[in-house]
């Protein structure tokens, strides 16, 4: 591996997309910041930090790697001396680091808010909400490195979006899940501990198949 050049790619990308992390790191902390008001308005935060967790899993795979492809700049790329695998290394690194950070950053604060409101039966539920835009992130960045195609990537977009409302109905008909919410305490029944292996699962499935299909190609086109 060009380790050399592999940083190179992630200071670039890191470089090119600081304006729009700023920005999100921005709108999670505002959403956060609007928690504290309670009532309606924090109801609002809440929903607004998934929003932008929802948005940072869309902006990072489309920007890094789809809009790459579509402007036409992988040629640049494919000048340098990396291999396919390279590639992989750089783009999954960027974007799961970037992913991480934020995602980490907005879902500690979420929670953490929820927390100094005496509301910790919120954080186990919490818990498996913020991994639904971690699923959808590696999801989408496996689908724009290894198919390479913008269509499908849309659709993958789409198709995780529409989850959200599904997931939703399905969260709120389960009791064990809502017996609990308004504990002060937070409690790991099995249904929650099943639903974030699940999540848990697919991220690592994701993202190892990403870099097993990539390691078989021999070039970019």
């Amino acid at each position: 591996m060009n380790a050399m050049l592999v940083r190179r790619l992630i200071a670039k990308d890191l470089y090119l997309h600081r304006v729009p992390l700023l920005l999100i790191a921005g709108g999670g902390g505002l959403s956060i910041a609007t928690m504290y008001a309670g009532g309606i308005a924090g109801l609002l935060g809440t929903i607004s930090a998934f929003i932008v967790l929802i948005f940072l899993s869309i902006v990072l795979p489309m920007q890094t790697v789809v809009s790459e492809r579509k402007e036409r700049n992988l040629p640049f790329v494919m000048s340098l001396p990396i291999s396919p695998a390279d590639y992989t290394v750089a783009k999954v690194a960027f974007n799961v680091s970037a992913f991480v950070a934020l995602w980490l950053a907005i879902a500690a604060g979420v929670l953490g808010t929820f927390s100094l409101a005496n509301s910790g039966g919120v954080i186990p539920l919490g818990i498996a909400v913020a991994l639904f835009p971690f699923v959808s992130f590696c999801l989408q960045l496996a689908v724009a490195l290894i198919i390479e195609s913008e269509l499908w990537s849309i659709v993958t977009m789409a198709t995780c979006n529409v989850s959200y409302s599904f997931a939703w109905v399905l969260l709120s008909r389960i009791p064990g899940i809502r017996d609990e919410l308004r504990g002060a305490v937070p409690i790991w029944n099995q249904t929650v501990v099943s639903l974030v292996s699940i999540e848990v699962t697919v991220i690592v499935a994701a993202l190892a198949l990403t870099f097993f299909f990539q390691s078989r190609k021999t070039n970019f086109i």
